[in-house]
């Protein structure tokens, strides 16, 4: 009886691999032979899972999103408040291997969608779902009366989304001057300081 091939684990699979490559050897090196070679498949194999370049290239993008939104699902069913806000902000930073090999192919990919309109759209979901998971922190801690009366909440959100995605490069290009427990300080100041109202009351 002939093996079933579950296609959805192939293809996140592949993907891994992918961004495995991505992360070691840059853009110029996600071919099929490398990407094959790297999740131990055949190059026909790979062609049939994913028939152009472009498609594995979405997929990528794909996969980063639905390992983030796991992971934050995951953590969303252990805390409450400002500990759940930073855990889930945690899930954003590449703070382990495998955030760092999301981000630096993330990079990449995104570097690639200024001159491919076709990974535009994947980028900027991708770019668009880490504003709303800051969006969606404001409000757990509007909830927890941990949020200072008077602000603005899409100012915040702004505020807060350049903070993750600047204190995530820092982590990319020097992980020793930004150290993963000076990474969770900086947010938890920047957390301190949104809690306070407006105007310095509070």
């Amino acid at each position: 009886m002939p093996r079933l091939i579950d296609h959805d684990a192939r293809h996140r699979e592949i993907a891994a691999a992918s961004l495995r490559v991505l992360e070691r050897d840059g853009l110029g090196a996600l071919s099929v032979r490398g990407v094959a070679d790297e999740a131990g498949i055949a190059a026909a194999s790979l062609r049939r899972a994913f028939p152009t370049q472009h498609a594995l290239r979405e997929y990528c993008l794909v996969l980063i999103e639905e390992r983030v939104t796991a992971r934050i699902a995951d953590v969303r069913g252990g805390a409450a408040g400002r500990a759940l806000v930073e855990a889930i902000l945690a899930q954003l930073l590449p703070l382990d291997a495998e955030r760092r090999s999301e981000l630096v192919a993330q990079i990449q990919l995104g570097v690639l969608a200024l001159s491919d309109v076709r990974l535009r759209a994947s980028t900027t979901r991708l770019n668009d779902a880490v504003g709303q998971a800051c969006r969606a922190c404001l409000g757990i801690l509007d909830s927890a009366g941990a949020l200072g009366s008077g602000r603005d909440v899409n100012v915040e959100t702004d505020r807060l989304h350049a903070l993750i995605d600047g204190v995530a490069l820092q982590l990319v290009w020097d992980v020793a001057a930004v150290a993963p427990d000076r990474a969770a300080g900086i947010l938890a100041r920047h957390l301190d300081d949104i809690s306070r109202d407006v105007g310095g009351a509070g």
